[in-house]
């Protein structure tokens, strides 16, 4: 039975702990490419129940039931099988953060939710995106799941080994720069840095839904993939943070008004040259904001939130807070427009900014 499968796939399932009774019951069934991808997790054979995980990692099944669900992971009955030695040893490390002692249990929890939505994110992308499973169909469309279990075990033979180091890698880098912005706000006499001083701004696609229903799918994904490269790129140059792409928009936060409006007028640039493209629109406010969880709440950001909705194509608006920080600068030009009621925050002075394409010298002569 087994010399109908391909070598590789055979041997390398050996190699991971998988008995050749489970590959040919799978391949009789015609599941050997969920069979290839549940041994992502260790053999098929070593399923643990949630109380042995429990035990071995030294915590109670409710806890382990909470970190869980944070994760995101759907939820299980204390009578299934479903766990494995990867379970048992993410249950260990649980414990050695709660036994730390200056972390607690629901700081602990509250991290396991940022990091599953962003784990969550990142698998889909990297599969979605990836050029591994194209080209497997018949003439008829269909796909050989022995194809697809051998292309698969291809794939992740050769990124699991890689992505956890440039995962390691990243979360360093942001730890490390988080780091020195929390020892900044504190050296600028902050009592709680949670409560953050900064510029908050939203950029979107302007005519975006109609765009998108004149695009097929892949032309569609085209366009939301260029516009989030030109967006992390702009963002980045100018020292801001990507907070979050909110389907045609894109939130970010800088420490400086200056280099907000910096962000905001280079992107309606970038984007006004951009034959693939609509231009964009951009809303920038700032002062202070609750910083949780990697976002940021409160009424400042609903202010840009609510702005950017308002502004004309290729414009960007920022608030008065924004422009007593920035106007002195004579490579702008501010125009205020009439105080403007944004819902659930009430009227305010918005104002118009742009490049000044006036050389300063000669203005001065004038």
């Amino acid at each position: 039975m087994l010399e109908k499968l391909p070598v590789t796939l055979v041997e390398t399932l050996r190699e991971r702990g998988v008995k050749d009774s489970e590959i040919e019951e799978a391949y009789l069934n015609g599941t050997v490419h969920f069979l290839a991808v549940d041994q992502l997790l260790g053999s098929p054979s070593d399923k643990r129940s949630a109380a042995e995980v429990a035990a071995s990692g030294g915590i109670d099944v409710a806890t382990l039931r909470r970190l869980w669900r944070a994760l995101g992971f759907t939820d299980f009955a204390d009578e299934d099988r479903i766990f494995t030695g990867l379970d048992i040893q993410a249950a260990q490390s649980l414990k050695a953060l709660l036994g730390f002692g200056a972390t607690s249990d629901e700081v602990v929890i509250q991290m396991a939710r940022v990091m599953g939505s962003a784990m969550a994110r990142f698998s889909e992308a990297q599969l979605v995106s990836s050029s591994a499973f194209g080209d497997l169909g018949d003439q008829f469309g269909e796909v050989d799941p022995t194809a697809l279990a051998d292309r698969f075990l291809r794939y992740s033979a050769a990124t699991v080994p890689a992505v956890p180091q440039l995962l390691v890698y990243t979360w360093l880098r942001h730890l490390h720069a988080a780091s020195r912005r929390v020892m900044l706000a504190f050296d600028r006499g902050a009592e709680n840095v949670a409560v953050v001083e900064l510029a908050v701004g939203f950029v979107d696609l302007v005519g975006f839904t109609v765009l998108s229903q004149q695009l097929s799918n892949e032309e569609l994904a085209r366009v939301v993939g260029r516009f989030e490269q030109v967006s992390f790129d702009v963002v980045a140059t100018h020292g801001g943070r990507v907070v979050k792409m909110i389907g045609d928009e894109v939130m970010f936060v800088v420490e400086s008004a200056e280099a907000a409006c910096e962000i905001g007028l280079t992107l309606a640039e970038v984007y006004a040259k951009d034959e693939h493209l609509s231009e964009v629109r951009a809303g920038i406010a700032s002062g202070k904001a609750l910083a949780q969880d990697g976002d940021y709440y409160g009424t400042l950001v609903n202010t840009a939130s609510r702005i950017v909705n308002i502004a004309a194509p290729g414009a960007v608006l920022v608030t008065e807070a924004v422009y007593a920080n920035v106007s002195a600068r004579s490579d702008l030009v501010f125009r205020p427009l009439r105080p403007r009621y944004l819902k659930d925050i009430g009227s305010i002075q918005l104002y118009v900014v742009r490049r000044n394409r006036v050389d300063p010298t000669e203005q001065s002569t004038r």
